[in-house]
């Protein structure tokens, strides 16, 4: 589900692309990427086999600057359209806040759309969604091709709840950025109802937040979002320019010499003490290995088809270039790190250890 960082003053949100494989769904989400600034945009990462079909994800984060003093950051990923990848789909779907469902328009493809649309209802139902009110848009894609189906009928088989619906041609980019805009819209009105929305770990409270982003998330749900830089120009970062007269942020107050991140794990907390051990001793290399290797037990754990661990971080969440430059770290000889670089290690450890335990 969607998290408020109330430091940052960001709504972050997922929107999953579901649906048969070679419906579009990678194509529609290349056209986004391709059609929205680079300074607005993060690396578009695409698993495929030969063939070019999906395997397992596709994840385009995009930040949407609202004028009213809230920034979205979004995160798109795809499921992997071939039925065997059920249990992936899943995983995928799992904390999204919105799906866009890409239905292929080809009279040959109405049988797969149907077993697609039932396993995204069974999926949500699974997850604790009601599917008849998840905020949902429905692209018909490959509307360029002659013999497509006509809309009534697509509308008949497919789409019985009456969510909003595009006609699109996602290889030339038409419609698809309009069914996303569509499904942020409903994300910001599911937000407000449900508003003040999960706060992410570790971010700081601002006084008298929970008011001000019920007014704010309706007015960004009444409004209509553009997409601009991110001034850092990176997808991932939690810059947002301060406010005129902002008070900066009180320093937290010194760690105690007890305090330790294996209270967050009451059984399995081996790598985390280890690590903070290593910190405590001076032993800055040291601490970055165990983090790598408290890492990639953690990805080894969960039970999902992929077993590469750079796909399984991707898939559970984690920022992806935290995972690369943890890697990088702990291939450096002994006695190269640094206090900041064990620190960092211990940082991804714990997000990794809390985003596999979640899922």
């Amino acid at each position: 589900m969607s998290t408020v960082n109330q430091a940052a003053r960001e709504i972050h949100a997922k929107i999953v692309y579901y649906g048969p494989g070679l419906s579009g769904k990678t194509t529609s989400l290349r056209a986004i990427h391709a059609g929205v600034r680079p300074e607005t945009r993060g690396q578009l990462v695409s698993l495929a086999t030969e063939g070019d079909r999906t395997l397992f994800f596709d994840f385009l984060p995009l930040k949407v600057e609202q004028v009213n003093g809230l920034s979205l950051r979004l995160q798109l990923y795809t499921v992997p359209g071939q039925i065997f990848y059920e249990a992936t789909r899943k995983l995928v779907l799992h904390g999204a806040d919105g799906v866009v469902f890409v239905a292929d328009s080809q009279a040959a493809a109405m049988d797969a759309n149907q077993e697609s649309l039932a396993s995204l209802r069974r999926n949500l139902e699974d997850l604790g969604h009601d599917p008849a009110t998840f905020p949902l848009a429905i692209q018909w894609n490959k509307r360029d091709i002659p013999g497509v189906l006509p809309l009534e009928t697509l509308r008949a088989a497919l789409n019985p709840r009456g969510a909003p619906e595009f006609e699109t041609v996602a290889s030339r980019g038409e419609g698809t950025m309009e069914a996303l805009k569509d499904v942020m819209r409903q994300v910001m009105l599911a937000l407000r109802g449900r508003s003040p929305a999960r706060t992410e770990p570790g971010a700081g409270a601002v006084g008298g937040f929970g008011s001000v982003l019920e007014r704010r998330i309706s007015a960004m749900a009444e409004g209509r979002p553009t997409l601009t830089p991110d001034p850092t120009g990176g997808a991932f970062s939690p810059f947002v320019p301060a406010r005129p007269g902002a008070r900066p942020a009180a320093a937290p107050p010194p760690a105690r010499d007890t305090l330790s991140f294996t209270r967050l794990f009451p059984a399995g907390a081996t790598a985390v003490a280890e690590v903070e051990q290593a910190i405590r001793d001076g032993r800055h290399s040291a601490a970055v290995k165990a983090a790598a290797r408290g890492v990639a037990d953690a990805l080894g754990g969960l039970e999902i088809e992929e077993r590469s661990d750079s796909a399984r971080a991707a898939l559970v969440g984690m920022d992806g270039r935290d995972y690369l430059r943890l890697l990088r770290l702990a291939r450096l000889p002994e006695g190269m790190g640094s206090e900041a670089d064990a620190l960092f290690a211990l940082h991804v450890l714990i997000a990794a250890r809390l985003k596999a335990d979640g899922i």
